[in-house]
């Protein structure tokens, strides 16, 4: 797979595969007892209450809070949500700019894979699942739709930055997207802090996950390096002093420390995952995630 110049490699082996049913496997055997056990409690709510809206039905689900009328209109089966109902739905927004390119092992192909361990989870335990990403919009539902989502995932292609404000924007246009789950290497903080706000405003959850690669943390010694635009393609060899060394260093401490302040005033947390290495799929390399996701 080639975008922008930059090769890429296949995001979903299938080795990766199969940890990430591990995953998701392991998770159920884990919070199996907790999930039912809140799925018990709902079904013993009483049938009163404020309405604020639907979500799909589910098996288990009591069908006394069926809505007929809008089976009527629909033809899908919807269930009444109360106002002591929580949201039982996530949304992973994945971040498809092309500066995402950028970075070894690679980024991109570590943010489609964190997409798949948070969607593959909330299939597994949530009623729904939702999908941002460039132009996708996708909302899945149930276990069975695991390789759907994994597909979509395969098919994005990184293009034009897309402000973290309409990113919002959308999230909000259907109502509460539950928590969502924001996987970008975040380089404009900025421009995320209204974005985090307008969601806490509205009761939204986030968590902020950024693909971290060596990179991010200290540049390359004095001498030459192949500098690529991701957006572009063109590529440049320039010089590296000492002094350029020392600024870009400062540069992506500066960077870290806005990150973690704009994540903070939000109240949100802002986790840095270290992507494993190329061609490292195995379980232990990957069960972080899925601690991540399950906060």
């Amino acid at each position: 797979m080639r975008a922008h110049g930059v090769d890429l490699p296949d995001p979903f082996p299938e080795s990766f595969r199969a940890t990430l049913q591990q995953l998701v496997a392991g998770a159920a055997r884990t919070e199996g007892d907790r999930v039912d056990a809140t799925r018990a409690r709902r079904r013993q709510l009483a049938q009163s209450g404020v309405f604020t809206g639907h979500r799909p039905y589910v098996g288990g689900d009591d069908l006394r809070r069926i809505d007929w009328n809008a089976y009527a209109r629909s033809g899908g089966l919807f269930v009444k949500l109360l106002e002591e109902e929580e949201p039982r739905a996530s949304a992973v927004v994945v971040d498809a700019s092309a500066t995402v390119l950028a970075g070894t092992p690679s980024r991109w192909t570590g943010a489609l894979r964190l997409a798949a361990v948070a969607g593959g989870l909330a299939l597994r335990h949530l009623d729904a699942m939702r999908l941002v990403a460039g132009g996708t919009d996708l909302r899945l539902a149930g276990p069975r739709s695991l390789p759907q989502l994994l597909e979509r995932l395969r098919r994005l292609e990184p293009g034009p930055a897309e402000s973290p404000r309409a990113v919002v924007e959308r999230l909000l246009d259907v109502g509460h997207p539950g928590h969502v789950h924001w996987v970008s290497h975040f380089t404009d903080p900025s421009a995320l802090e209204p974005a985090l706000r307008l969601l806490r405003r509205h009761g939204v959850r986030v968590t902020g996950v950024l693909p971290s690669v060596p990179d991010d943390r200290a540049v390359a010694a004095r001498g030459w390096v192949l500098v690529a635009d991701p957006a572009t393609g063109r590529k440049e060899r320039i010089a590296v002093d000492g002094a350029m060394v020392r600024e870009m260093q400062r540069q992506l401490e500066l960077l870290a420390r806005q990150q973690d302040i704009v994540f903070g005033r939000s109240g949100s947390p802002l986790v840095r995952f270290e992507l494993p290495a190329p061609g490292d799929h195995s379980l232990a390399a990957w069960k972080e995630a899925a601690w991540i996701f399950r906060r």
